[in-house]
């Protein structure tokens, strides 16, 4: 497993159940003092490129990573460009390539930045300084199974539409001495 401590890690039980919200209130809370990364980590399975959009063809074998430059689209990627993310990126993957995608990643692009990253499955590889776990309430879509990522969360919020528990989270979450930390 790998620790990174200047990242906050956002998961989620489906779609639209608020990580995007939250990553955008993260990146535009630190950007005015730190150089901020955003990323969207997604495992593309067949079939599933219409709910991601089509970022870019150009393809590498086993995973993609694209820079995000569209300030204007309607992609969370963009969106995070939106919030003052100083870069954003976007790795589109199949799971068995995760860890070579993510350590290619941190080695090419990512050098003492704080990174706000939307992935569950990242959680199994990677030991982030907070993890939080958006569940939807109620479910729009078909909910994934996410018990096992719920366990590992350090912290939960329920989400209907209400930002208020986001704007609770954003405010209670710190970077300190080189690490994202929660106040009570």
């Amino acid at each position: 497993m790998l620790t990174i401590p200047e990242m906050v890690m956002i998961g989620g039980n489906s779609r639209n159940s608020g990580k995007t919200t939250v990553a955008c209130s993260i990146i535009n809370k630190f950007a005015d003092k730190h150089d901020v990364i955003g990323l969207k980590v997604t495992s593309i399975r067949p079939g599933e490129e219409e709910m991601h959009g089509n970022h870019t063809d150009d393809l590498a074998d086993n995973y993609t990573v694209f820079e995000e430059l569209d300030r204007d689209s309607h992609k969370d990627t963009s969106k995070m460009l939106m919030s003052g993310a100083t870069h954003v990126y976007y790795i589109r993957v199949a799971d068995i390539f995760l860890e070579q995608a993510i350590l290619h990643f941190l080695s090419k692009y990512i050098n003492k930045q704080i990174i706000v990253c939307e992935s569950r499955s990242l959680r199994n590889i990677i030991i982030p300084g907070i993890f939080l776990m958006m569940i939807r309430t109620p479910a729009q879509i078909e909910v994934k199974e996410v018990g096992n990522y719920v366990s590992k969360a350090d912290e939960i919020i329920y989400f209907n539409d209400d930002v208020t528990k986001i704007n609770q989270f954003v405010t209670n979450l710190r970077f300190e001495n080189g690490k994202f930390v929660l106040i009570e």
